[in-house]
């Protein structure tokens, strides 16, 4: 289990590098020309931003240690298994996260839950990486409850398994809210613009997390 946790702590320390890289790159002039837009990333008191980031932060390391560490004989395994089982697995547990979040994100935007839960993320009008980490306990809460779900759905899943799920759900949370065209981004420039516009222009359209398929199967795509 040392190992596992060894891996995770790697992974958050790769978040941590990530987020403090794009932030930097976001607010440096040498970098303006890469925003998507030069408006205000959010209009939030700095003391509010700081608090808000430190309550989720917390929550979440909590909220993945928890039950890996109690449910851990029942989510995962460590038993010899060939390389296209973690791969196949992985991508399982990444599209069903991906089809179930949509769903997840347009309840999210029913006038009640907008005002109380989702809304507070979206106070980001034009968001930079550091807003990714501003939002509801609840709503962070719900989102991790639910990539739990998909690997339970799927599991008992190989440790490695989780190990390149949370690296990518993890990390591509944090990319698609940098505001900024990455060079040589490809399909991550896509899915932040596509992000972007959610949060900036539309928010009736762009729903999913990972990739843009249940937008399109569903017509949300914008």
């Amino acid at each position: 289990m040392i190992g596992f946790y060894a891996l995770v702590g790697a992974t958050l320390a790769v978040n941590t590098i990530l987020l403090a890289v794009l932030a930097w790159a976001y607010h440096s002039p040498r970098f303006a020309h890469r925003r998507i837009s030069a408006r205000p990333a959010i209009k939030v008191e700095r003391a509010e931003r700081l608090r808000t980031m430190a309550i989720i932060s917390t929550l979440s390391l909590v909220a993945v240690i928890a039950p890996t560490y109690f449910f851990f004989d029942r989510l995962f395994h460590e038993a010899p298994t060939p390389w296209w089982t973690i791969a196949l697995q992985s991508v399982g547990i990444l599209m069903l996260y991906d089809f179930l979040y949509y769903f997840l994100h347009r309840a999210l935007h029913h006038k009640k839950a907008m005002r109380f839960v989702h809304g507070v993320h979206h106070r980001a009008r034009n968001p930079s990486t550091l807003e990714s980490f501003f939002q509801h306990p609840i709503e962070l809460l719900l989102g991790l409850g639910l990539l739990f779900a998909c690997i339970v759905a799927v599991g008992p899943i190989h440790v490695i398994t989780f190990q390149i799920v949370f690296f990518v759900y993890s990390n591509l949370n944090i990319v698609i809210h940098s505001g900024l065209v990455l060079p040589f981004g490809g399909p991550i420039n896509f899915l932040t613009k596509k992000h972007h516009v959610h949060h900036q222009d539309d928010f009736a359209k762009n729903y999913a997390s990972l990739t843009p398929l249940p937008d399109r199967l569903f017509g949300t795509a914008g």
